[in-house]
């Protein structure tokens, strides 16, 4: 009867535990939901503990880095996001995080042999603005320029981003005149958008019908 009672006793407490014990599918939501709600220290904490168990979540991985990221851990983020990264090297979001804990650690070299290689092998209009806005940052215009050029020349001129980048930059530089310019492609693609129209008039300009023009990009190809 006392070993019965023991038993029982046991049994219960070992029920007790388990009840206890989050599972993983509570462990990833809990994290989530601190991340969300800017709790990231509990975040990292849940994260962890659910990345041990499952090592090859690489959503998970990355919102781990966000975290990290938020509380001024960018080698940790480096880290994690090396991980993402080498499983996917196609998701854009792993790999802008990844050059935004690079740069905001100091690793200046290995970012750009990092995003130089990634425009080598992928030759993809994304990968040069990246390239280019990180090469922005880091002072290196003769680089930026370039590589922004050829964004919007793989792109073709079909997409806003890639212009205003370069509005952006030229601006950034103090090139009035190509600022300029490639406002005039900002507002043919895009002739609604309140932020180019703003950005025309702070010029002394006043957007209407006559003001777009096609970007160069566009024309070139239309020329072949």
């Amino acid at each position: 009867l006392v070993r019965s009672l023991i038993l029982g006793a046991l049994s219960v407490a070992t029920l007790a535990g388990c009840s206890g014990q989050r599972p993983l599918h509570r462990i990833k939501a809990d994290a989530e939901h601190h991340l969300k709600y800017g709790r990231f220290e509990e975040a990292q904490a849940d994260y962890e503990i659910y990345l041990a168990q499952r090592p090859d979540a690489a959503q998970t991985r990355y919102e781990l880095a966000q975290a990290y990221m938020a509380t001024n851990q960018p080698r940790k983020a480096i880290r994690e996001l090396q991980i993402c990264t080498d499983v996917y090297p196609l998701n854009d979001d792993y790999l802008d995080l990844q050059a935004n804990a690079m740069y905001q650690a100091g690793d200046r070299d290995a970012l750009v042999t990092l995003l130089t290689r990634q425009t080598s092998e992928r030759q993809r209009a994304s990968d040069y603005l990246r390239l280019g806005t990180y090469q922005g940052f880091l002072g290196n215009a003769d680089e930026a320029e370039q590589a922004l050029l050829t964004a919007a020349k793989l792109d073709g001129g079909q997409s806003l981003k890639y212009q205003r980048a370069l509005a952006d930059f030229y601006k950034g530089i103090g090139d009035t005149a190509k600022y300029a310019e490639r406002l005039r492609y900002c507002y043919y693609l895009a002739p609604l958008d309140p932020a180019i129209n703003e950005a025309i008039r702070a010029t002394g300009e006043i957007p209407g019908p006559t003001f777009g023009r096609a970007p160069i990009e566009m024309r070139a190809g239309l020329v072949r």
